[in-house]
This record gives structure tokens, sequence and C-alpha cells, in this order.
């Protein structure tokens, strides 16, 4: 028997807490409970024309649907003192404005060259004491290498999709 009343009161506490919290607009009314909480309350529901009154938002026009194009898996020699202890493998794709698609696929292979010779000069300092890579910094190195091979404004982001030793 106090079992049954230990229940029955966890489950009023937790109808009474969930009821007050949606009064007072914490948590959502998901069950419609909040015209008879209001009534209860003392202070009168809103209308529902009020409520169907409220005008929708204007939709929000973000431009043109981004385009990705993948570049081809890189193999990047790690070198250092004339050493080459391991191999860096980056998978990445380049966000490219949809006019500029035709051009960038164009200046793929010389894109692909600055990549791996700026990162040829950079993965040694890039990769910290530990031996694991910053991949906010390859990222930059990347996007300021893509202005200058072919150009700012033709790809707007590189984005790292992986990155493997080997």
């Amino acid at each position: 028997m106090k079992g049954l009343i230990i229940v029955f009161l966890i489950i009023l506490l937790v109808g009474g807490v969930g009821g007050g919290l949606t009064a007072f607009g914490v948590i959502p009314d998901v069950l419609g409970v909040k015209p008879l909480l209001a009534g209860l309350m003392g202070s009168p529901a809103p209308p529902e024309e009020e409520v169907a009154a409220v005008p929708e938002p204007a939709p929000v026009d973000h431009g043109p649907e981004p385009q990705f194009l993948r570049v081809p898996q890189m193999a990047v020699p790690v070198l250092r003192q004339g050493v080459t202890p391991k191999h860096i493998l980056l998978s990445l794709r380049l966000h490219v404005s949809p006019d500029q698609m035709a051009d960038v696929r164009r200046d793929m292979p010389r894109l692909q060259d600055a990549y791996v010779t700026a990162l040829l000069k950079t993965l040694p300092d890039i990769m910290d004491r530990s031996g694991r890579l910053d991949l906010a910094s390859i990222k930059a190195v990347l996007n300021a290498v893509s202005d200058r091979a072919i150009g700012p404004d033709k790809v707007h982001d590189v984005l790292i999709e992986g990155a493997f030793e080997r």
C-alpha cells in the first residue's frame, strides 16, 4: 500500500511540474493544455483568432544552391630532415559557385599541383609536437592557395572530408 501511495505522489508531482512549466512557457504546449491551465490560473486564454492572425515569416533567400566539386584524393609526403616518415592522405571538396564550376574543373590539375606544393612546404610546421594534424591550419593554407592558384572568388571554401596518416 505504501508503494502505491509513493507511485501516486510521484505521478502527481511530475504532472504538477510539467503543468507549471507549460503554463509559464518554459516547455512547449504539446498536449494543448495551455488554455485549460490559463483558466485554472485565472488568466483568460488567448482567442483563437489572435493565434491564427500571426503572419507567417517571409521565406529567406539564401541564394543559389551550393555546388561541391570533389578533388581526387591526394597523398602528400611529410618531409622531416630529408626523410619521409609518413604520408598524409587528404580527401577534399571545393565549395564553388555554379557559374564558376567549369572554370574550376578546367583548372583542377593546376589547383592540385598548388595544393601538394604548398602542403609539402607547410605540413611539417602544421603538425603539432604529438604528430597530429591541425586541420584548421591545413584548411586555411588550402583556401589561400586556391585564391592564388586560380584567382579569388572562384573557390568559396575548401572542405576536408578526410585526413589520414599512412
